[in-house]
């Protein structure tokens, strides 16, 4: 049972490194639709940010039903603040995604383009690096959860 406890708590932890690897797969993929359809139409901001993603729908429909409210800095910060736990997002991962809302819509669509292509090629960065580092931490993960689940079985023995 300790064992299963153990474990269970390594997968959990190894998973919070999926659901940030996946939260920023959805992330580029949004950025990416974002930077297309903002080149082929001049929409309202609010209009703009939409998404299949179950991962940024809550995140986008909060950004967008607040940006007309209180600008889009502080926006952007309630939405990030809403973003569940579970996601395993840092806080300089927060503070990226935080700095392409904040400043969205607040120049000319020449210069929109040319920060969407600065974030996507961020989030293109910080992907491939997340990739690397979450195949060695979610192995390492699971592998310590099972052997601290074994450790305080022995100990209890």
């Amino acid at each position: 049972m300790i064992i299963a406890a153990g474990t269970l708590a390594g997968t959990m932890i190894s998973r919070r490194c999926t659901d940030r690897l996946h939260f920023f797969d959805e992330l580029l993929v949004f950025l990416t639709s974002f930077r297309q359809r903002l080149s082929y139409t001049l929409s309202d901001l609010s209009l703009l940010l939409v998404s299949d993603s179950p991962m940024l729908s809550d995140f986008l429909n909060s950004l967008s039903e607040n940006i007309p409210l209180g600008g889009s800095q502080a926006a952007t910060k309630q939405a990030i603040e809403a973003l569940p736990v579970s996601y395993g997002l840092k806080t300089s991962d927060k503070k990226l995604v935080c700095d392409f809302f904040s400043s969205l819509g607040s120049c000319d669509c020449e210069g929109e383009l040319a920060h969407c292509d600065l974030y996507i090629s961020l989030v293109k960065q910080l992907l491939s690096s997340q990739r690397e580092e979450g195949e060695k931490k979610a192995k390492l993960y699971r592998l310590l959860g099972t052997f601290l689940g074994i450790g305080a079985g022995l100990f209890f023995l």
